[in-house]
């Protein structure tokens, strides 16, 4: 199952927290793609990108491909 994580936040603290919560979604055990719409706001959400994407997770992905593969779309704003 591909899960994708859309941020849309201009919020630091949303954005981080969006992508604090794709990390949670991959604990079980799902792929996870993020599509981020602004550019990343803080230490703690580019640690949270990095650590995705060095779990071989897509981190950027582009909307319409990523919608295309998506089984369910979840989104922050």
């Amino acid at each position: 199952m591909t899960i994708l994580i859309i941020v849309q936040s201009r919020d630091p603290h949303r954005q981080a927290e969006g992508l604090r919560a794709a990390l949670g979604v991959t604990l079980r055990g799902g792929r996870v793609e993020v599509v981020i719409a602004e550019p990343l706001l803080t230490p703690l959400a580019e640690r949270a990108a990095t650590t995705l994407a060095s779990f071989g997770h897509v981190v950027g992905a582009d909307l319409s491909d990523a919608l295309a593969r998506a089984d369910v779309v979840e989104v922050w704003t």
